[in-house]
């Protein structure tokens, strides 16, 4: 088991190893002393591991309630959020207990908010299950709704008290869940230089699956200790390929997952870097080449108007313009901000 210490205001480690869920008690006792927690997952997750989790707490004198809602980015929304709030006061759960959440990207941003607004505020532990929420959502404080202007439009800062990653249950996903996580993947090595499109070109993410994620973690930290709440500008860098990404996910009403989109994303806004004259090809091309590798190119079904109204209502956007962090090269980026109609002409 590998250990990792995020450095924010409220400090917190990752652990990163096999056979972790197996230690789900131990691992939650020092931050629960009352015995009491709330797992929060979807459910398809629960069919999978709810039930194990569950009785491994109770085993071990806890006491596990369980909210399970439809997995998917349509129910990372305020009607969910609120079912989930109103159960926890119903089981009557209180400031000193635990929530934990149990799965991808939507169960920890619904599980974050939550624990950030139940009796204003009540610890959490994150325990992601996808590749894309382990190297990325369940890691900096970021928390958030989707409405129907935009994704992520409600939300609040929310540090875990423990991250938990079990690698076995990575390597274990679906080939089309554990594709998607590598779109955030990708995103990591454009943001710096790492040996990850090695192991893509060689087929050997999945033998060297702990290094991948400890690298994408060990950037992340990185970047979250020098802008914990996203207001100092370091933190846009995590977004290169999402201005794009998110306006896939708003036109396709998030039938497309976020990782796909984002990984599309970075393949497009390469493009543009090129075309403005900010990347050479080889760095386009190289991009392009990790997402193909990857599994993840496809035709977007959307017209360049349609992107470029969309990108408008990303939240990055300063100045009436749409902002970009589009590559230099592998490991380097710039913010770029562009008109919707320059933007158009670039697609």
């Amino acid at each position: 088991m590998q250990k990792m210490t995020v450095n924010t205001t409220e400090k917190y480690d990752i652990l990163l190893g096999a056979g972790l869920k197996e230690k789900v008690a131990e691992l939650l006792l020092p931050f629960c002393p009352t015995k009491k927690v709330f797992i929060i997952t979807d459910d398809i997750v629960d069919r999978l591991y709810g039930e194990e989790i569950t009785e491994s707490l109770n085993r071990e004198g806890f006491s596990a309630e369980k909210f399970v809602f439809k997995n998917g980015e349509a129910s990372k929304n305020i009607s969910v959020l609120s079912e989930i709030l109103e159960f926890a006061a119903l089981k009557g759960f209180k400031r000193n207990d635990l929530f934990l959440t149990l799965g991808g990207g939507v169960p920890g941003d619904m599980g974050g908010l939550a624990s950030a607004l139940y009796m204003r505020g009540v610890p959490i532990v994150q325990m992601p299950t996808t590749l894309l929420s382990a190297v990325d959502s369940s890691v900096g404080g970021k928390t958030a709704i989707d409405l129907k202007a935009g994704k992520n439009l409600c939300g609040a800062f929310k540090q875990p008290k423990l991250v938990i990653i079990d690698t076995d249950i990575i390597k274990n996903l679906p080939d089309d869940i554990f594709a998607c996580g590598m779109g955030e993947v990708i995103k990591c090595n454009i943001i710096k230089d790492l040996p990850i499109f090695d192991y893509i070109s060689k087929g050997a993410v999945k033998q060297n699956i702990e290094s991948v994620i400890f690298d994408c973690l060990a950037l992340k930290k990185e970047i979250v200790e020098q802008d914990e709440f996203d207001t100092k500008g370091i933190r846009n860098i995590l977004n290169a390929g999402h201005t794009v990404a998110h306006a896939i996910e708003l036109l396709s009403g998030f039938s497309i997952m976020h990782g796909n989109a984002v990984a599309m994303g970075t393949v497009i806004e390469a493009k543009i870097s090129e075309k403005l004259g900010f990347c050479n090809k080889n760095t386009a091309q190289s991009i392009e080449n990790a997402v193909k590798s990857s599994g993840l190119y496809f035709e977007i079904p959307f017209s360049k108007e349609d992107i470029a109204n969309a990108c408008i209502l990303d939240k990055k956007n300063k100045d009436s313009r749409i902002v970009f962090l589009l590559p230099e090269k592998i490991g380097s980026c710039r913010e770029v901000k562009l008109t919707a109609d320059e933007l158009i002409n670039l697609l």
